[in-house]
């Protein structure tokens, strides 16, 4: 009977490793790199029109299942603002680059899991993907393929000074992505195959959230303002939502730059200018 037990567990332990993938996005489902801008002054309270043009520089090591990412872009947002603290924000964009395919230490495919056969006292591992690590090794999966995608995002939300020195806020929309690329016709077949969870389309959108923090330099932020953004794009199930952080020094004359960090862009640089009608 123990033995009936143990073959069953290990049958049980088969299948469900080898039942998981890993998971690969279309890199147009990140979060938008560009940050939401804010007034430059805390003592402004009139309507007004901004648009904000900036590039930005992106990166992936080895994470999410890509690896030696690098790409580029830009974006242009508009935000029309209330004489109060209720924006709308619209923002179109796009990048391209290049990159590798890879698996995670701790995706589904690297998942080892190893048991012990008392009876002839010997240790077995269990390997989750084989097919796609193995795929991993051949020509193809070693070669580096190029990617392109558009992004649109609209939000709607507040952005209030709490006193001179305190930036607040928060806003909520849609983020759209559209892509055709190598990466996606290869990503496509290795999801037709199943040899990996094909998370996303060539084409797409989601809700998508903003929430942020920062602090203004100088009375009325005279010298500027650092802000703290939380990003999140909620597409697909819980564990395929994906966020990014960004961190900005804006300047009073419109100047911006920054860094963002989170998945499919593990790294990335931004600057550019706000412009105010």
């Amino acid at each position: 009977m123990k033995k009936l037990v143990q073959f069953f567990a290990i049958g049980l332990i088969l299948m469900a490793i080898t039942a998981c993938s890993p998971t690969l996005h279309s890199m147009g489902a990140a979060a938008m790199p560009a940050p939401v801008t804010h007034r430059a002054t805390s003592d402004s309270a009139v309507s007004e029109v901004e648009v904000a043009a900036s590039g930005f520089w992106a990166h992936n090591g080895d994470a999410d299942n890509i690896k030696q990412m690098n790409g580029g872009g830009g974006n242009i947002a508009a935000i029309y603002r209330l004489g109060s603290v209720f924006f709308v924000s619209a923002a179109v964009g796009g990048y391209g680059g290049s990159l590798k395919f890879s698996c995670d230490e701790d995706a589904d495919c690297n998942d080892i899991v190893t048991f012990t056969n008392e009876e002839k006292q010997k240790s077995y591992s269990i390997n989750g993907s084989d097919n796609y690590n193995n795929w991993l090794k051949t020509g193809e999966g070693k070669k580096s393929y190029g990617f392109w995608n558009l992004q649109e995002r609209i939000l709607l939300g507040i952005d209030a000074n709490l006193g001179k020195y305190i930036i607040l806020g928060v806003a909520g929309g849609i983020q759209a992505y559209q892509g055709d690329s190598g990466y996606d016709d290869v990503r496509e077949d290795l999801g037709d195959i199943g040899y990996i969870d094909n998370s996303d389309a060539r084409n797409g959108f989601a809700p998508a959230s903003a929430w942020w923090i920062g602090v203004r330099f100088g009375k009325n932020g005279k010298f500027g303002n650092f802000t703290i953004e939380f990003d999140d794009v909620y597409k697909g199930t819980i564990g395929d939502w994906v966020g990014a952080r960004k961190y900005t020094y804006a300047h009073p004359t419109g100047f911006f730059l920054g860094v963002t960090e989170g998945d499919l862009i593990s790294l990335g640089v931004f600057a550019g200018k706000q412009f105010v009608f």
